[in-house]
């Protein structure tokens, strides 16, 4: 309703959302363009790149012809914009396609990965547990992200080191916007704070979940995070 009294466009990042839902209508449905990444880590992958959905046959087009240099129907090498190489490849794409048959089989990994890590991790109590749903959504558990309570003296880079030492790999969360030094470079963001995006920055981290995980596999991430907590 905002964008519609202002004249707006909205641009939908639905950059790890293949699959998910919001109040049951499908993310990628919300905005006059939608984008979805494939980058090895997301529930569909083609190794790199994504993809721009759109209800907009104009938006379509001018998306066909600025991923491909802008080439000209009537006349290949005459350019009336510029554009950019931004093709996605044919072998991509049929992995993509092949991905995407398979999308609930994955998303039932996920969930399988998630509530399992819930069930060994609900009982430490040092730690914030991602939540299993809302009243708008499920949690697919793309990636399964947990917080270390404010109160402890260990940060997201001590607690990692720790996994690390034990052969368990684990990725940072976000760092906020506002902290970035490139935009702290440009004199953006000056005098401003973002507690929540800070704190969860500072004491937040991925554990494994990958599709390939084991039961196994997650017994020893817990065992481990039991040792450090």
């Amino acid at each position: 309703s905002i964008a519609e009294e202002n004249n707006l466009f909205i641009i939908e990042d639905a950059a790890e959302a293949h699959g998910q839902t919001y109040n049951d209508l499908p993310c990628g449905s919300f905005g006059d363009i939608s984008t979805f990444s494939f980058y090895p880590n997301k529930l569909v992958t083609t190794g790199e790149g994504g993809m721009i959905v759109t209800n907009s046959e104009e938006i379509a087009e001018k998306c066909r012809l600025y991923r491909n240099l802008c080439f000209q129907s009537e006349r290949r090498f005459r350019h009336n914009e510029l554009g950019w190489n931004f093709r996605l490849t044919n072998i991509q794409a049929a992995l993509g396609l092949a991905q995407l048959e398979q999308i609930d089989r994955f998303i039932k990994i996920k969930q399988h990965i998630g509530s399992t890590y819930t069930n060994l991790l609900k009982n430490i109590t040092e730690i914030q547990l991602p939540l299993e749903s809302t009243k708008y959504a499920d949690n697919l558990y793309w990636v399964y992200g947990i917080v270390i309570r404010d109160d402890l003296d260990l940060d997201t880079e001590a607690a990692m080191n720790k996994l690390k030492a034990l052969n368990i790999g684990t990725r940072p969360f976000f760092w906020p916007m506002h902290e970035q030094p490139i935009f702290k470079k440009m004199g953006l963001f000056k005098g401003e704070s973002y507690p929540v995006a800070e704190y969860i920055a500072r004491k937040g981290f991925y554990l494994p979940s990958g599709l390939t995980l084991t039961d196994d596999q997650i017994e020893r991430v817990f065992q481990a995070l039991r040792s450090i907590f």
